[in-house]
Order: structure tokens, then C-alpha cells, then sequence
């Protein structure tokens, strides 16, 4: 192994991206083998399982262990199920795949759900991180290595009188005009910072295109008032209300700014189970976003995932615009050899102070552990070829992954070292 593998292995994370239920929330669901799958159960849908087919609701532990073995047979080749494997191998001694290693390990994931150490043991001792962003629509976390992340997705994506409600209740007002809506915003957007909201998340590159029109305020309101007038289910399509969504993706933009908050934005690949366009890919290519960049040169954009399969153009944003962060986010358990080749390209083109080098992307711990341990791989395989061509001195390769790694990150997202 050598010195810059060894270096990496050490280093302490700040982790920029993830959905990790809470412990407590963990608990309370009674997370078994079966809640772990996430991004592997969308290879097993795509291989032919029957979405949901592994649910508590749709047959005993026996009955759902067989039909897992049956479709992991078909797709134990990909990244995800290598994940998978690693988090069980290395965290649960787990290398029986039949039914009855499968109905062992069960209780295994079960015991461990229960367990108050579990998280610690996984998070900061097992995997090296120190602080981890979540996002599961909650600022109420209650566990100190974790800090939170708001979809504000839910506050542009009206097509019905039911949207604005959901808007209401989260404010605790009622509106009565579109003026007294963009303050209930503003005052979402005031609590969540206060309450630990490190950024803003737009998602919408799952139901919608990232590309952004630029209406008026009388424009906007007069669909707002529109929908005002609808019964709660009763509503309007996205072409009738994208106005006023695009009014609203601004607002938040601008309120974002206001409050200092960096904006992540999805953009590329999506994740089968959570699409609701019909994996339009196309929508999210992070070209579509250049408007907004070039208007919103004060806000700090971290465009997630590398825009793969859109990750050349994505390079040139990255190198070009400095109010945009590159990001690795999920990339390295899509195809590790893709990131490697974007990290190399990475490192020839943008700035180091300008990347954020992991987001696990998991819903659950075990795989975020996994995916750090391959991506701490990639990171230093690829920082061992740049010095062996002569690309960079040790110290410099050293330093490149302190930043991606860490520094960055408590720089961008103004995090207090003393709480760390």
C-alpha cells in the first residue's frame, strides 16, 4: 500500500450528501436485512423483481429471502450489489447467500438496529466521519453527527390547492394571496437555518427539466390565484403552472442567497424508485441550469453527482463559473470507473478549492460505509497515478484530498470546527 494510500485511509470525513434515517428513527421502523437494499433494490426491479417485492407486507422473512437470492443471482455484477456484499461481509460477517445465511443475517440487522452503539460504530469509528448532511425532510435530528438538508422542492411544486396547503401547515399561516405565500417561504426558509439547515436541496430534476424561464410576478401570481380557487385535488398540469414554478425555483434561489445557505441541485443520473418524469435523463442535464448560474453569481451552486452521463459539459461549468462546486456525490457506487476518469479529469481542469469529494447517497449506514471505503479507493489510486506521471508532488496529492475530502466542505458550508 503506498504513503497517499495510507494517508487517505486515515483521513477524517465530512460527509455532504445523504438520507439517513435517524437512529431513532431506525428503531422505531425496526430496520431488518430487507430495509437495507436501497440503490440495489433498483437493479433487482430492473433485472425483473416485482417493485416492493421484498416489503414486510408481501411475504414472510422466508418467503422474501428467496425472492432476493432469486434476483440477486441476476444482478450481483453491479456496483450497488457490490456494496451491498462489502457492507455484509465487513460489518456483519456475512457470506452465506442462501436462504438460511440470509434468515440469519436478518437478525443480525436487526439486533444492530437496536443496538444504541451502532451508528457510532459504523459513522465515526468504522468509517472515518466526523459529520454527515442527511436529508430526510426533518430538521429534528437529535444525533450530533449529523446536520440537516431541506428539499424545497415541496414549495415550487404546486399544481394544486392541496401543494399550497401542505406549504401552510410546514409555516404553521394560512395564505390568502400569492404575496402572503413567498413569506410563508421565506419563513420556512428562516427556520430551517435556524434550527441547523446546512443547505437548500432542488430535486426537481426528478419530476420536471432543470431549465428555468424567467416570468414576472403578475405572471406567477395569476397562476397562483388559479389554483387558490381549485378544491384541494383538484388541479392544474405542469405546462399550466411551470410560470409559477420557475417564478418560485428564483425565489428560492434569491432567499438562499439572503441566508448565506449553499444551494445542491441534483443533476444527471436518477434513481428509479424516487423518478417521477419517467427517468427523463435528459432533464437533468446541469446545462439546462446555465441561466441560473450566470444570473446568480452571489449564490454558491453545488451541482451533485457530476451531471453523469453529462459529466464533459459539466466539467467545463465546474472549471468556468465560480459560484459553482463540483461534486461526487453518488458517483463512485454508479460506476466506479467512471469516476475515477471524471476525478482525473477533475484534477486537470477545476480548481481543488472548488470540489467536494463524498456523499454517500445511502438511506441506511451500511451502505454508506461501503461506498466511503470504495471511494477512499478511487480517490487514492487516482491521486497515486497523478504523481507517477509527474502531475503532482506527494504533498500536493496529500493536500488535494484534505480539501475534497474536509476543508472544502467546512468552508463552503461555514461549519464551526469546535463542534466538530
Amino acid at each position: 500500500m503506498s504513503s497517499i494510500h495510507e494517508y487517505i485511509n486515515q483521513l477524517r470525513i465530512i460527509d455532504g450528501h445523504e438520507h439517513l434515517a435517524t437512529p431513532q428513527i431506525r428503531k422505531r421502523e425496526n430496520h431488518d436485512f430487507f430495509s437495507l437494499m436501497h440503490y440495489l433494490d433498483s437493479d433487482l426491479v430492473t433485472s425483473g423483481m416485482k417493485r416492493g417485492a421484498l416489503d414486510r407486507r408481501n411475504g414472510s422473512e422466508e418467503e422474501r429471502a428467496a425472492i432476493f437470492l432469486k434476483y440477486w443471482e441476476r444482478t450481483s455484477n453491479t456496483t450497488y450489489a457490490r456494496m451491498f456484499r462489502t457492507a455484509m461481509q465487513d460489518l456483519y460477517g456475512f457470506n452465506d447467500w442462501s436462504v438460511a445465511g440470509v434468515l440469519d443475517v436478518n437478525e443480525k440487522v436487526k439486533a444492530a438496529t437496536h443496538n444504541p452503539d451502532w451508528y457510532n460504530h459504523v459513522l465515526y469509528e468504522k468509517s472515518g466521519i466526523d459529520l454527515a448532511f442527511t436529508l430526510i425532510q426533518t430538521t429534528k435530528l437529535e444525533y450530533d453527527l449529523f446536520r440537516p438538508i431541506m428539499f424545497m422542492d415541496f414549495t415550487f411544486k404546486l399544481r394544486n390547492r392541496k401543494d399550497i396547503h401542505d406549504v401552510e401547515r410546514a409555516a404553521g399561516v394560512n395564505v390568502h394571496t400569492f404575496a402572503g405565500y413567498l413569506e410563508a417561504v421565506d419563513a420556512l426558509l428562516h427556520r430551517f437555518k435556524s434550527e441547523g439547515m446546512v443547505a437548500t436541496k432542488l430535486g426537481h430534476a426528478y419530476w420536471r427539466s432543470l431549465g428555468c424561464t424567467k416570468p414576472t410576478y403578475q405572471e406567477a401570481e395569476s397562476v397562483f390565484n388559479k389554483l387558490l380557487t381549485r378544491t384541494l385535488e383538484d388541479g392544474y398540469s405542469q405546462a399550466q403552472t411551470e410560470d409559477l414554478q420557475d417564478y418560485l425555483i428564483h425565489y428560492v434561489i434569491q432567499r438562499s442567497i439572503a441566508y448565506d445557505l449553499p444551494i445542491q441541485i441534483h443533476t444527471g443520473h436518477h434513481e428509479t424508485s424516487v423518478s417521477s418524469n419517467g427517468n427523463l435523463i435528459p432533464n437533468s442535464n446541469a446545462t439546462l441550469l446555465l441561466p441560473l448560474l450566470a444570473e446568480y453569481q452571489d449564490a454558491k451552486f453545488v451541482l451533485l453527482h457530476c451531471s453523469f452521463p453529462y459529466h464533459e459539459t459539466y466539467l467545463s461549468i465546474a472549471k468556468n463559473y465560480p459560484n459553482v462546486y463540483a461534486d461526487f456525490t453518488w458517483m463512485y457506487i454508479i460506476s466506479p470507473t467512471a469516476a475515477k476518469q471524471i476525478l482525473h479529469q477533475m484534477i486537470e481542469m477545476v480548481p481543488q478549492s472548488k470540489i467536494q469529494g463524498f456523499g454517500g447517497d445511502y438511506n441506511y449506514i451500511e451502505g454508506t460505509y461501503a461506498h466511503l471505503k470504495l471511494a477512499r479507493g478511487i480517490i487514492a489510486d487516482t491521486l497515486s497515478e497523478k504523481i507517477a506521471e509527474g502531475a503532482m508532488k506527494e504533498s500536493d496529492a496529500m493536500r488535494f484530498a484534505d480539501k475534497i475530502f474536509r476543508d472544502n466542505l467546512i468552508d463552503i458550508y461555514q461549519l464551526d470546527l469546535k463542534k466538530l
